[in-house]
Parts: C-alpha cells; sequence; structure tokens
C-alpha cells in the first residue's frame, strides 16, 4: 500500500481525528527553497489519500504574514534593513504589483504549489488576528501565563522568564515594530508594554512605553504558542513538521502540553518528516542552501518535480543533488517506472506512486513509447539528427500526439540538464572559451586545424565536409583518431565527441573558425 494511503487507513481507523482538517503553514519572508516543499506536499498526498478512502476532509495552509521581518535575502537587505522587526503584511513589496513583502513571497510560494497540484484552502495569519478569531485564544494564553512558563521549562528545559512575562507581542504604536515589543502587564482588557531598542539582536525598538488592547490583530502570539493556538482555532486534526520539532522537549512537545492543559483540546495527528538532503546537507533557506522552489520547473516537469517528493516515505529522506550529477536522468527513470507500472497494472504500489504525482487528469492506459531521458539527452548531443524520426524508427511507426508531447517535454529539460546540471564528462557541447586541453595540442594537429579551415568556407553538407575532413587526414599523413581529437580537444576539451562535421555545422560558422584560429596559435 502507498504511504500516504497507509497513513490515511490508520488516522481513520483510529477513529480519532474527525472532521478531517489538515493544516500547514509557511512564512514568506524571502523565496522558499524546494526544501520547503516537503511539507505542503506530505501534506497534500495525506489529504488526497483520505480523499481517495471517500472520506470528507480539508486541507488549509497558513500564509505566516502577520510574522516580523527577522533576516532578510542578502539583496533585499540594504533597502529592507529599516524594516527588520516589522510584520511581514506591513512592508512595501520588492517589486511592484504586489501590496507587501508577505504578498510578493507569499504569492511567489503559492504559485509554485499550484503548479505542483497543491491547492489548499490559503488562509493569512494577519487576516485570521485582526478579524478576531485569535480573540479567544490570545485571552486564553494571558490569562495562563505562568503555566505557559512552567511548559516551557519543565518540557523543555529553558530557563525562567523575567518576572510579569507574557506570551504575546504588540505591534509597538510608535514605531510599528512587532519583534521588539516586550509585554509585561495584563489586566484583563490591556496589556502595557515597551518596544525595547536591545531585545533582539536582529532589530532596535524604539523605547516607547505604551498600553494597548491585544486583540483584533494588535498583538501575536509567539510561534511556540501560535501553533497549537492555529489548530485551536481552526479546528485542526492532522498537521506535521519537520522532524527536528518533533525530538524530546522541542516545540511539538511544548504544544501538546499546551492543548492539554491551556486550550482544552487534541493534539492533532503528527507527521515528523525528514528533510531534503542536497550535497550531505539538509536545505535551508535561512542558510542559502539549494534550490530556490520556483526555479524546480527549470529542472524537471511538474509532475517530475512532484514525484520528486511523493516517491519517498515520509520517514524518508528525499537526497536530490542535481548540480553535476546522474540525479535528474536517474529521477526520470523511476518516474518511468511507475509510468511503466500504471499503464500495465503490473505494480499497484508503483502505479499509485505514479497517479498521486500527477497533476490534473490521470493519462489514458495502454502502450505508450516511453522515451529515456539519458538516451534523448545523447541523442540530443549527435548533430543533424531527428529526434522524433529517431523514435519513429525505434517505435516503427509515426508517434502520436501524446508520445511527442512527451518527447518534446524530455528534449526541453534534457538540453537544460546538459548545459548546467550534467557532469562534465557527459557534455558535449561547445565550452564558452578555448579549453585548456587544447593549449597541449602538437603541431601535426595544429596544421590539420588550420588546413580544415577553408574547407568551412564551402557551405558543404555534413556527409560532404566529414569526407573532406577524412580525405584531409591521409593528405596530411595524420591518423584520422589523432586529427579529430584536436577538433573535440578545441571545442569541447575532450578527446572525443559527436561526428565532427554534424557537430561543426551546428554553430554559427564565425565561432568554430576563430575557436580552430585560437587552438591553432
Amino acid at each position: 500500500m502507498y504511504w500516504s494511503d497507509r497513513v490515511a487507513k490508520e488516522i481513520i481507523d483510529s477513529g480519532k481525528f474527525k472532521p478531517y482538517k489538515v493544516d500547514d503553514m509557511f512564512t514568506p519572508s524571502g523565496y522558499a527553497h524546494i526544501g520547503s516543499l516537503r511539507g505542503p506536499l506530505i501534506h497534500d498526498l495525506i489529504y488526497k489519500s483520505l480523499k481517495h478512502a471517500s472520506e470528507e476532509a480539508i486541507f488549509t495552509y497558513i500564509i505566516n504574514d502577520f510574522d516580523p521581518i527577522d533576516g532578510l535575502p542578502e539583496e533585499l537587505a540594504a533597502e529592507f534593513t529599516k524594516y527588520l522587526g516589522v510584520p511581514l503584511r506591513s512592508v512595501p513589496s520588492p517589486k511592484e504589483g504586489f501590496s507587501s513583502f508577505a504578498d510578493f513571497f507569499g504569492s511567489d510560494y503559492k504559485n509554485v504549489l499550484k503548479n505542483l497540484g497543491v491547492e489548499p484552502q490559503i488562509l493569512s495569519s494577519w487576516d485570521m488576528y485582526h478579524d478576531g478569531k485569535f480573540n479567544e485564544v490570545i485571552k486564553e494564553a494571558l490569562d495562563n501565563a505562568d503555566k505557559i512558563q512552567d511548559i516551557y521549562q519543565r518540557v523543555s528545559g529553558s530557563k525562567k522568564k523575567e518576572s510579569g512575562w507574557l506570551p504575546l507581542q504588540v505591534i509597538c504604536q510608535n514605531c510599528g515594530k512587532l519583534g521588539t515589543t516586550r509585554v509585561h502587564e495584563w489586566d484583563g482588557e490591556t496589556v502595557a508594554y515597551k518596544c525595547e531598542p536591545d531585545m533582539v539582536t536582529w532589530a532596535k525598538g524604539c523605547d516607547f512605553s505604551g498600553r494597548i488592547s491585544p486583540f483584533n490583530g494588535n498583538g501575536k502570539l509567539p510561534w511556540k504558542v501560535d501553533w497549537p493556538a492555529h489548530w485551536k482555532v481552526l479546528d485542526i486534526t492532522i498537521e506535521g513538521a519537520g522532524k527536528d520539532h518533533s525530538v524530546a522537549g522541542s516545540s511539538r512537545d511544548i504544544a501538546k502540553e499546551l492543548c492539554n492543559e491551556v486550550f482544552q483540546i487534541d493534539e492533532p495527528f503528527n507527521l515528523p518528516y525528514e528533510f531534503i538532503i542536497i550535497g550531505g546537507k539538509k536545505m535551508s533557506s535561512s542558510k542559502g542552501l539549494g534550490i530556490k522552489a520556483r526555479d524546480l520547473a527549470e529542472l524537471l516537469p511538474y509532475e517530475v518535480g512532484r514525484f520528486l517528493f511523493c516517491r519517498s516515505d515520509y520517514k524518508q529522506a528525499v537526497e536530490f543533488d542535481p548540480n553535476g550529477t546522474n540525479a535528474i536522468p536517474d529521477l526520470f527513470d523511476e518516474y518511468d517506472r511507475c509510468y511503466e507500472a500504471y499503464l500495465t497494472t503490473s505494480d499497484e504500489d508503483l502505479a499509485r506512486t505514479f497517479e498521486i504525482s500527477q497533476i490534473g487528469k490521470l493519462p489514458s492506459k495502454g502502450t505508450i513509447l516511453l522515451p529515456r531521458f539519458r538516451d534523448v539527452a545523447n541523442y540530443l548531443q549527435q548533430s543533424g539528427l531527428d529526434i522524433i524520426k529517431k523514435y519513429e524508427e525505434i517505435k516503427g511507426s509515426n508517434l502520436n500526439e501524446s508520445e511527442v508531447g512527451i518527447l518534446n517535454e524530455r528534449i526541453k529539460y534534457a538540453k537544460i540538464w546538459l548545459e548546467k546540471y550534467a557532469p562534465e564528462e557527459l557534455r558535449l557541447q561547445l565550452t564558452a572559451s578555448l579549453p585548456d586541453e587544447a593549449k597541449n595540442l602538437d603541431n601535426d594537429q595544429k596544421k590539420f586545424l588550420k588546413e580544415m579551415l577553408p574547407l568551412l568556407d564551402k557551405d558543404l553538407a555534413p556527409e560532404d565536409l566529414q569526407l573532406e575532413l577524412y580525405n584531409l587526414t591521409k593528405s596530411l599523413d595524420i591518423k584520422a583518431p589523432k586529427a579529430f581529437s584536436a577538433i573535440y580537444l578545441s571545442l569541447i576539451g575532450k578527446q572525443y565527441g559527436p561526428k565532427a562535421a554534424w557537430f561543426l555545422l551546428q554553430y554559427p560558422k564565425e565561432d568554430i573558425v576563430n575557436r580552430l584560429k585560437e587552438a591553432i596559435k
């Protein structure tokens, strides 16, 4: 049984988590990396497995746009440092056409999710607080401040907060910052606070003191309290997080105790999932490690991108390092194995993995030609080869519309892989500059390159140019492999390559002539 179907069955059989309300959240403080997609994809799979089991389910996704800015992408630091500590929703957009900083990055992320087939009900944390939906839980948190502090200490071993500590921050009435305010008194209707200059290292408060109602968007709960508060406000019954949140004494343990002792609700079903690993390290937005989520479509078609996350159980790390590896061709091979299982009903689990990785309507079953990605990449480097005709030869008949679509898509992504991500030894394309390997050509090889230059001015067909090149090796008494390696070393830095004439003629003549002249010097 496919893993999310198995988990859905476990949830249903327990009888504990009705109504089935799945939730996840994201803070739009910058461009998300693809590691941040693991959570929404996992929750989407659980939601769809519940629906597949004929159960009613709801999937919500919270955009935490009430959070303060506590760090910035390097390219925005100069312009936006003055907004550190201000709620994301109150900061202007880095680009025109968006209402705020949160709207700009949140819209980008929502578009990525939609393209990957993840379409939950999107909710705004800012809107929910300002609409008064958090008023009750804010009052409960303030009334139980001592109990919350005891839970922090008991569960995580944290130091006792200063006297009068309250689990809330408010928006400073003077400077508009949220991340620098310390609330220290609650009278049942209003709170007293101070906007402290040195409370955090990443923002500076204005030293203003005031008193304000904590309700209707004036204040926000700290994240460890806000998380279970969301569960109560939305009646969430299923929500997981990265496994680091579920280790002993972590935020999940704190949230569980807050559910029991403060908010009087049951803890949602937990899914402590593994991370995405690239180059042996967890992908991280804060450390700038990994690939932007929005750039995933540059690497992979949306269905294959979704498959990257669907193929692994939530307890397994997703290892994906496209740079200089065969990770992308290997992923396509896995995808095709599941596609074939779907077409032939030969393996139920593989077929289900394919089904749940699709975005939109499932393809028709039946015989279909699936061109292997790495073969397409190899054919692309054979100059003059018509790949459509090649696959028609392989099939023994014309390709149908679906097959042409699949092939053209793979041609597109194979070109990208060859240009940007393939291992150097697999790239057979004209380099941007003269390869270092070409600097060791001997006199015979340089003579061959010099004598072949006039042949490029004849506008010969590739077959005729190839013959002329062979004839030139004979007239110069140079062994053909040695002569042709001079071409490849000059153009791609390798001893070998595709058929020389076809390769030469696929580039502008001026570029080839200039490169060969440079090699001859």
